[in-house]
């Protein structure tokens, strides 16, 4: 048991059922960051019928009154309930993971209660202005990141790429690398989906345009095109299921693509398990925790170069491909050179589980916890130079 436990109050709009990287994210560190002995505490949405406080594996899980905008639920606590979370936890340091009206309500309650914050850059500018009726916003978006994110004691970005593009925006905050962890602590006792071709190559996540998953779409095509018996699986939901199902009718790989829907993880399991290759085709994203965890399943992955972490999650050649979001020339004969060589599949995955162990969760429970005495020390130190 940990001799000096800290008490950490993490809010995000996902948590528990997690439908993004975030939520599974937050659901790991909380479970690890508890096994290391602290307390911890979570402020998310409430959905009908799900109670307002729960004790979830350690974790206390309290739901809040909750809005759906642009297909997004969205907590929106008042700062007095806020305030009496922190109080009832004696929480020392609040984590938060996403920009919205919950973080906006509870760094202010944080800020007059003294309390240390955190901040994991999770998403970027493109990402929250996805939806059509927020790309108006863009630009008061990029100033509230930039506000907020001046006001933290610490910023934690999970691609080394994106300090760097911070920086430049205007963050003055201490910054610290600390990767997403795969969720999975063993993948010999999964069984792989069945295998409705010889070559099958998956994706999961949203179906949303950031997504871009005609790309991969055309691609697929492309193959299917050279005689190849090959399949695709999709995982996911999202707003353009219904115009990806037509793009597969109008390509003719209609019979050769399957749409999965939304799948536990223990299922998406089955399904690394049973593909040959990973496919993340997104236009946007930070850090790309789906193909983290194929990498652990000893997957080749293929990324594009458009992925803030690209070049951190794939060394060309060794564990996968990196290739132009826009040309689906490039991803087919990446996906041709994999379908007609297994031993190259094989080498790749290999390298690409070796890989992967630098994200398993417990170092980053560890970096998590590194990360956050840090924060209080500083302000021990900043607070003795105030009051001698």
């Amino acid at each position: 048991m940990n001799e000096n436990p800290l008490s950490i109050c993490m809010l995000s709009d996902d948590f528990l059922p997690a439908a993004t990287g975030v939520g599974i994210h937050v659901q790991r560190a909380s479970q690890d960051l508890v096994q290391r002995g602290h307390r911890v505490c979570i402020i998310t949405t409430r959905r009908r019928n799900e109670p307002q406080c729960e004790e979830w594996r350690g974790v206390t899980v309290y739901r809040t009154f909750t809005l759906k905008l642009f297909g997004f639920y969205q907590a929106l606590p008042s700062p007095g309930t806020i305030r009496q979370i922190f109080r009832d936890n004696a929480v020392t340091l609040v984590h938060h993971h996403y920009l919205g009206v919950l973080l906006m309500r509870a760094e202010r309650v944080a800020r007059k209660l003294g309390l240390p914050q955190a901040y994991t850059y999770h998403m970027t500018v493109d990402h929250l202005t996805q939806p059509w009726p927020m790309k108006p916003f863009r630009a008061i978006i990029s100033r509230q990141i930039l506000r907020y994110g001046n006001r933290f004691d610490l910023v934690i970005v999970p691609a080394l790429d994106l300090e760097t593009k911070i920086r430049a925006d205007g963050i003055r905050t201490p910054i610290r690398h600390i990767s997403n962890p795969i969720v999975f602590d063993s993948t010999d006792q999964v069984t792989p989906a069945p295998r409705p071709a010889a070559f099958m190559v998956l994706y999961a996540g949203r179906l949303n345009p950031e997504k871009n998953l005609p790309l991969l779409l055309q691609a697929f095509g492309k193959l299917l095109h050279l005689d190849l018996d090959a399949g695709l699986w999709i995982a996911g939901i999202g707003d353009q299921r219904e115009r990806l199902e037509t793009m597969c009718r109008s390509l003719g790989i209609a019979g050769r693509v399957q749409f999965l829907g939304f799948l536990a993880h223990s299922e998406l399991a089955r399904y690394y398990a049973g593909c040959d290759v990973f496919v993340l085709p997104s236009l946007v994203e930070t850090q790309g925790l789906v193909a983290m965890e194929a990498m652990r399943f000893a997957r080749p992955i293929v990324v594009t170069r458009a992925i803030v972490s690209a070049r951190e999650l794939v060394e060309e050649g060794v564990n996968g491909y990196i290739v132009d979001p826009h040309v689906p020339a490039a991803l087919a004969d990446r996906l041709m050179a994999l379908a007609r060589d297994p031993e190259l599949r094989k080498r790749l995955g290999r390298a690409g589980a070796q890989r992967s162990l630098a994200y398993s969760p417990e170092r980053v429970a560890a970096a998590l916890e590194r990360a956050y005495r840090d924060i209080l020390a500083g302000r021990r130190r900043r607070d003795q130079r105030l009051f001698g």
